[in-house]
């Protein structure tokens, strides 16, 4: 009796974490796309990206390493650029999971970036999908972690930390 009440207990606390790890948007496109054997996945730590801050921008790394040490991940995924309205109507279909923050556009390229929000509007994930339509190339970065508006700034606008 007692070990299948035991059992029982350590099949619910299981339940409960799975339940509470949620997939990011690079996890759940890779899912939805599994069978498509050309797509790529790769996953970069936080302890490697401040390793390659370090080495290309050794003078001027402190904010950037301090901003990267917030992060959790970083999910590059690289496919063909016919999965782009595949991976933005993914993003669209959860609108309330994501919002749309901006979109670009050029002669050739063109992109868009997202957010995900946690409970306490804190951005907690950040998906960034660019299309090269002269190469026919897919690109979506998927960043999670503590996503301050400092960081945003800097992404969008291309500016130091600093300024």
């Amino acid at each position: 009796m007692r070990r299948t009440a035991l059992l029982l207990l350590l099949m619910a606390a299981q339940l409960a974490v799975m339940a509470q790890r949620s997939l990011d948007f690079a996890e759940k496109f890779m899912t939805i796309c599994r069978e498509d054997s050309t797509i790529q996945c790769i996953t970069v730590s936080p302890s490697m990206m401040e390793q390659l801050v370090k080495q290309q921008h050794a003078d001027q790394e402190t904010d950037l390493v301090q901003a990267i040490g917030k992060l959790k991940s970083m999910r590059i995924v690289t496919a063909k650029a016919d999965y782009y309205q595949k991976a933005e109507d993914l993003l669209t279909r959860n609108k309330g999971r994501f919002r749309a923050d901006r979109d670009y556009r050029t002669a050739g390229q063109h992109g868009a970036f997202f957010t995900r929000r946690n409970k306490k509007g804190e951005t907690v994930e950040l998906i960034m999908l660019h299309e090269d339509c002269r190469k026919g190339k897919l690109t979506i970065i998927n960043v999670t972690g503590d996503i301050d508006e400092e960081f945003l700034c800097f992404l969008y606008n291309n500016k130091t930390f600093k300024n």
